[in-house]
Order: structure tokens, then C-alpha cells, then sequence
């Protein structure tokens, strides 16, 4: 069998996230294909199928999972000289990429990846995919559309047209559509999107094509509309397990419900979005999701308690200490002491106790 064939088992393809939303059964399949590939000591298939778990975990915000996976099919890997595989770089670039370190992701890129004409087509993809995210991520709308359009291309050359396959580059490419005029392009792939996840059972891909839809109705300044297919995402995200992809349509909808001066939906969207962001530690998602909220808290009362604030303010008053409720949040002690300082100023209070008896008491 040629390298990597012998343990690429039909359940594999038949259960992969590529294809499918149920993580749970992809990650079976997986772990099967590692366990044969470990018992008969076949390290490439092991480090080829550790990656794709890798990658599984990253589709559903579990970075740890995902760092582990990494790890493992690194310690699989050592003492050989394999030409490097994109499917070995993405989860890597997407784990730089969760820390916050996209100057890292995209020098990985290109070291494993360079845009050169001695790269194969699937190379090339994988190259453009990546630099198209990480350029998304540092907002260059421009920069996204180049990339990304060329990994279409790639895509397109080698008959890859579901979109998990195209490493869901599609809605990507679409939102930066939108960011830089080309509505029409966007709803193009909205279209595609929402037919591939109605025929395919897929709610990620459904939910996708309606947050795209949002930012499309908001550009156009349908504030109402563009509410009620961000709250449609919302929703088809909430059905699938792809966390980010539903953090990501939150502060969306908390974004259009500003513009709407809808202030308490406003809140209640970004805190959601904020609490999944920081519950998987996605530092660039964090940071957007944190741009956005005072934004919101701006238009309250000058003397309310932001959500944030009120979650260290509950969890002080409760006898934690500041680096208790730094771990707590996933945030460093620097930035509960700046909350509790705001807290106190907004209540008036000078001390951890007084906090105490001025929050309400829990039924």
C-alpha cells in the first residue's frame, strides 16, 4: 500500500468533519484509524490522522484538544524527513492563529506553504486558505479577497466543491466581499452555501449563508432585516457543533442590534459571544467581541455595570481574590484590577465588603 493507504479507512471519509457536522462520530472514526495506525507501528498515517483530529477540534473551538492532537502527531513525526503536508500545517497555523500570534501563522504559512511555482495545486490552496484567514483576522478585507479568491481557484481545479473540503473558505471570502462592496458576490456564495446545508442536513453552512445575508442587509442599511438574518444564524449555529462559527454570528447580531439601538439585545448577544470566545480562548475573536462591547456600553448609563464588570463584581463579592477571578474569566489579574477599579467607582464603594451588601442577594 502506498504511504499513508493502508489505515485511510472508508469511515474515515464517511464520518471526517470535512463532510459532515457531527464531530462527535468524526471523532471516532479518527481515533479508530489512529489506534490501527499506532498498533502496526505506522508513524505517517499516525501523524496524518492525529492532524486530522487536530483539526476536528479546531472546527469545534476546542483548542487544547486540538494543541494535543498537534503534540502527538509531532512526537509521531520525529526522526523522519516527510516533505511537509498541508494538511500538517493548517491545524497548526489555526492554533497560532487562536493564540493571537497571526505575524506566527502566517511565517508558518509560508515557511510550510511558500507561493512559488514549485508548489502542487493542493499546496497552493492550503497557502492561499490560511493567508486568507490570518488576513482576515487583521481586518485587510483586500488582502482576504486575494488569497482567498486564489484558493477558489485551487479549489476549483481540483473539483472540491463542498465546502468543508474548501476548509470553509467560502464564507470568508463572502464577508469580505461585503467589506469591500461586492454584495452581489457575497450573496452569490450566500446562495450556494444555504443549498449545500439544506440538502446536506448542515446547519453551520445554513447559519453561514444567513450571516452573510446580515452583513449584505446591514451594508444596504436594512437594519431590520439585517436583525432578522443574523438572529436566523444565530440560530442555525446554535444546531450545530461549531462553536465558533456561532460566536462569530452573535457579534454579528449584537453589532446590528446596536445600530438598531436595541441596547439590551445589544448587550445580550455580545456578552454570549464573549463568554463562548473566552470559554475556547480565541485571543483575536476575544479582542473583536471586546471592541464591540463598549461600543454598546457607551449608550448606558454612565453608573451600570458592564457584563464583564458585573461578573467580577459577583464573583469579589464573593470572597475570590483578583487572580481567583482572573482564572476564572481567562484574563489576567491586570484586567480584573482595572474592572474592580471601575466597579467600585460606578457603586461608590470602597471596599470588598460594601460591594457585597450593595449587589443583590441570590433567591
Amino acid at each position: 500500500m502506498p504511504e499513508g493507504r493502508a489505515y485511510d479507512r472508508a469511515d474515515v471519509h464517511r464520518s471526517w468533519s470535512r463532510y459532515r457536522e457531527d464531530l462527535d462520530d468524526a471523532r471516532a472514526a479518527l481515533r479508530r484509524s489512529v489506534s490501527l495506525a499506532r498498533d502496526n507501528g505506522d508513524d505517517f498515517a499516525l501523524a496524518i490522522f492525529l492532524s486530522y483530529l487536530a483539526t476536528t477540534e479546531v472546527l469545534a473551538g476546542d483548542y487544547p484538544a486540538a494543541e494535543a492532537a498537534v503534540k502527538a502527531s509531532d512526537a509521531a513525526s520525529v526522526g523522519y524527513d516527510w516533505l511537509p503536508s498541508p494538511w500538517f500545517v493548517e491545524p497548526r497555523c489555526e492554533l497560532l492563529i487562536a493564540a493571537g500570534d497571526l505575524n506566527g501563522a502566517d511565517r508558518l504559512a509560508n515557511e510550510r506553504l511558500p507561493a512559488d511555482a514549485t508548489a502542487t495545486i493542493t499546496a497552493r490552496f492550503m497557502g492561499a486558505c490560511l493567508r486568507g484567514k490570518v488576513s482576515a483576522w487583521r481586518g485587510d478585507h483586500a488582502a482576504t479577497v486575494r488569497y482567498l479568491e486564489d484558493a477558489a481557484w485551487c479549489a476549483e481545479q481540483l473539483d472540491w466543491a463542498d465546502p468543508g473540503v474548501r476548509c470553509y473558505l467560502d464564507p470568508w471570502l463572502a464577508e469580505a466581499y461585503v467589506a469591500t462592496g461586492r454584495t452581489g458576490d457575497a450573496r452569490r456564495i450566500s446562495a450556494t452555501l444555504r443549498d449545500t446545508g439544506g440538502r446536506l442536513g448542515r446547519p453551520a453552512l445554513t447559519g453561514c449563508a444567513d450571516r452573510i445575508e446580515a452583513l449584505a442587509a446591514a451594508e444596504a442599511g436594512d437594519l431590520d432585516g439585517a436583525a432578522r438574518w443574523a438572529g436566523a444564524a444565530v440560530a442555525a449555529h446554535e444546531a450545530s457543533p461549531l462553536r465558533p462559527e456561532l460566536a462569530r454570528s452573535l457579534l454579528v447580531l449584537g453589532q446590528v442590534e446596536r445600530r438598531r439601538k436595541a441596547r439590551r439585545q445589544s448587550r445580550d448577544a455580545c456578552r454570549r459571544a464573549y463568554e463562548l470566545a473566552t470559554a475556547m480562548r480565541h485571543r483575536p475573536l476575544i479582542a473583536r467581541v471586546e471592541q464591540e462591547m463598549p461600543r454598546v456600553a457607551a449608550e448606558r448609563s454612565r453608573n451600570e455595570l458592564t457584563a464583564t464588570e458585573q461578573r467580577v463584581a459577583d464573583l469579589i463579592a464573593t470572597g475570590a481574590t483578583n487572580r481567583e477571578a482572573a482564572t476564572a474569566l481567562f484574563v489576567s489579574v491586570r484586567t480584573v484590577e482595572t474592572h474592580v477599579a471601575s466597579i467600585y467607582r460606578k457603586l461608590g464603594v470602597r471596599t470588598r465588603a460594601e460591594l457585597a451588601r450593595r449587589l443583590p442577594r441570590p433567591q
